[in-house]
């Protein structure tokens, strides 16, 4: 019998996966299109995080709303109905619309505030936690000291001479901005049990090294990481959005971004992999010469009939208008795109979101994030039903255990 018990243990230790984490985001911008969409109309989504993206910060470490009149007001209000027993409600701070400068200031001069006032905002707002947003840490206007101490030795304390030594016990007291702010953080909400995120750049080390994974590993619950947009909207030619794996005309890609993080030795159980469910769209230059991935574009693409924004389009507005355009797949980097005369579009489909949480799974993570509902199907624009990439996640993720 005792051995029919140990055996049963141990089966289920072995075989049950990492991957339970469903995190899914909105951003408050998705509160003010011409035709709004709420947070309370994801409740169908049924996902194990949400996430509200509509807070930044002052240098002053004071909280400010993104969407004037809409987040305080209306946005979170909404969005706290999406609580349910199995899920949880975080809010997200910075983010793309955040400079790195505001979080160097705010950290490095008024740490205490900034802490105190996140803490306030979760009571007061009856929210889980937090997700910490930097992007990132000693770049785009930050400060050097923002990112990880450089020159401490890993070598064996037996192998150093005296002043290495010396230097190594200078390095673990100067800790950089960045991990003093998220130790310091992670002690208040201890004390009211709230939960700390960390969103991090698909690249560990974002010019230099921005993040420790040590202190990530220790002190976060979970760590987001942005397999994505890899490059940032800085290209003047079609880039595929989220190639699974690299190639020479994709040398960064899902695969060398996990890779990387895992090189590191964070803690994977603690990593959830984000996929955007927007499409990226670009107006090709010469669409009759060239007009595969890597040709040259004249600019951002089409916009939404909704969202309204230049260079990128929700699943319902591509869905509305894909019929018209041929599609290519390679089956390398696990990507499709879509093209018509000069517009050419990226996104993700069924087949290569399956391959990325067939990729969460083996790899042992925590989970997925989806990058954002707002952007995702949310009419059944496009017959697969509701939140197509959270019902993937759900049946590939959350039956694997």
């Amino acid at each position: 019998m005792m051995k029919a018990v140990l055996f049963l243990i141990f089966t289920l230790c072995c075989c049950q996966s990492f991957a339970q984490n469903i995190v899914c985001y909105y951003d408050g911008r998705a509160g003010t299109y011409a035709t709004p969409v709420l947070p309370e109309a994801l409740q169908s989504a049924n996902c194990t995080h949400y996430t509200y993206i509509g807070i930044g910060l002052t240098s002053k470490g004071d909280l400010r709303e993104l969407n004037p009149n809409f987040d305080l007001k209306t946005g979170l209000p909404s969005f706290l109905q999406l609580r349910s027993p199995t899920s949880k409600l975080l809010v997200l701070l910075g983010g793309i619309y955040e400079s790195s400068a505001t979080f160097s200031t705010a950290v490095g001069a008024s740490l205490d505030s900034l802490i105190n006032n996140i803490a306030l905002f979760l009571t007061r707002h009856n929210l889980d936690g937090v997700d910490v947003d930097w992007r990132y840490p000693g770049s785009r206007g930050g400060k050097p000291n923002d990112k990880v101490i450089t020159g401490t030795s890993s070598e064996h304390p037996g192998r150093l001479g005296l002043s290495a030594l010396r230097q190594n016990a200078v390095n673990r007291e100067s800790k950089a901005n960045f991990q003093k702010f998220l130790i310091r953080l992670r002690a208040r909400l201890n004390m009211m049990n709230k939960l700390l995120a960390i969103s991090v750049s698909p690249n560990p080390a974002p010019s230099g090294v921005a993040y420790d994974a040590t202190t990530l590993s220790l002190y976060a619950d979970m760590i987001n990481v942005y397999a994505f947009n890899f490059t940032e909207g800085t290209e003047t030619v079609t880039t595929n959005l989220a190639p699974m794996y690299s190639n020479s005309a994709n040398p960064i890609s899902v695969n060398s971004s996990i890779s990387s993080w895992l090189s590191t030795k964070v803690r994977k159980n603690k990593l959830n992999l984000v996929v955007a469910t927007y499409a990226r769209s670009y107006t090709l230059a010469n669409a009759a010469s060239k007009s595969g991935l890597g040709a040259p574009t004249r600019g951002q693409g089409l916009a939404g009939t909704n969202s309204k924004q230049p260079g990128y389009l929700s699943q319902d507005e591509f869905c509305a208008i894909k019929s018209g355009y041929g599609n290519t797949s390679d089956a390398t980097t696990q990507t499709t795109f879509f093209a018509r005369d000069s517009s050419w579009v990226s996104s993700e489909t069924a087949d290569s979101l399956v391959q990325k949480y067939s990729y969460v799974i083996d790899s042992g993570l925590a989970g997925v994030g989806i990058y954002t509902l707002d952007w995702d199907d949310t009419s059944d624009g496009c017959g697969a039903g509701q939140f197509p990439a959270v019902q993937l996640a759900r049946d590939y993720l959350l039956s694997s255990y």
